[in-house]
């Protein structure tokens, strides 16, 4: 069963500003948010678990610096930031 996506506010406002400053970075996140949605523990980005206060979620690379955040759950995966390491 496939798993819903949602997008948190901060989601989208990191999404708004790759968007409006580096188009190479928009395709990256939005491929990353594919690979999640199709398999959320593994492919694209060395996804990893993390911990400490964001134990429960993952995380991708985006570039060196930058890294997608993101929960698992039974039935979706809430995006939580695609700007920042953690």
């Amino acid at each position: 069963m496939a798993r819903s996506a949602l997008f948190h506010h901060a989601f989208l406002q990191d999404l708004r500003h790759w968007v409006e400053t580096d188009r190479a970075v928009t395709i990256r996140v939005l491929d990353l948010v594919e690979a999640s949605l199709r398999e959320p523990f593994a492919g694209l980005g060395k996804p990893e678990p993390l911990r400490h206060q964001f134990a429960g979620c993952w995380s991708r690379r985006v570039t060196r610096e930058h890294r997608l955040v993101y929960r698992v759950t039974a039935t979706t995966i809430e995006f939580l930031q695609a700007r920042y390491h953690y």
